[in-house]
C-alpha cells in the first residue's frame, strides 16, 4: 500500500512540474534568446589572384599555383619532387584562401587560411590556429640550384 501512495505522489508532483513549466512557457514568452555570434567567413579585403600564379617557396616546401585553380605542392626535405607532389585546387575569395587537397584514395580535404599579404614576390597567410606561412616567389632557375 505504501508503494502505491509514493507512486501516486511522484506522479502528482511530476504532473504539477509539467503544468508549471507549460504555464511559464505559454504565458511568459518574453524570455531572451541568446545571441549567436557568427564570425564572418572572410573580410572585405581583396587580393589579386593573378599575383598568386607561379612558383612559391617556404624553406624546402614549394607550391606551384596555376591560373586554372589547380596547384601542386612538394617538399624537397622529404626528397619529393614536383612530379611526385600532392595535387590540389585553390580558391581566393576576399582574404579567405582555401586549399582543396585531392587525396589518392579519393576525397577532398579542405584547408582554409587567411591571406595577410600577397605581393609580386611575397605571400603571407595563416590558419585559424595561428600557424603562419611566409612564401617567396622564385624563378624556375632558382629551383635547380
Amino acid at each position: 500500500m505504501k508503494k502505491k501512495i509514493w507512486i501516486i505522489i511522484i506522479i502528482i508532483l511530476a504532473a504539477a512540474g509539467v503544468a508549471v513549466a507549460s504555464y511559464y512557457i505559454w504565458f511568459h514568452k518574453d524570455y531572451v534568446e541568446p545571441e549567436v555570434d557568427i564570425a564572418p567567413t572572410y573580410h572585405d579585403v581583396e587580393f589579386d589572384e593573378e599575383l598568386l600564379i607561379g612558383l612559391w617557396k617556404e624553406d624546402e616546401v614549394y607550391y606551384r599555383y596555376n591560373d586554372d585553380g589547380t596547384a601542386v605542392t612538394w617538399d624537397l626535405a622529404d626528397d619529393v619532387m614536383e612530379d611526385e607532389g600532392t595535387e590540389l585546387t585553390w580558391t581566393l575569395e576576399g582574404d579567405l584562401f582555401t586549399h582543396y587537397y585531392l587525396m589518392e584514395i579519393g576525397g577532398i580535404i579542405p584547408k582554409a587560411y587567411t591571406m595577410k599579404e600577397l605581393e609580386l614576390d611575397t605571400m603571407r597567410y595563416e590558419d585559424d590556429y595561428g600557424v603562419k606561412h611566409v612564401f617567396s616567389k622564385v624563378e624556375e632557375l632558382q629551383l635547380i640550384q
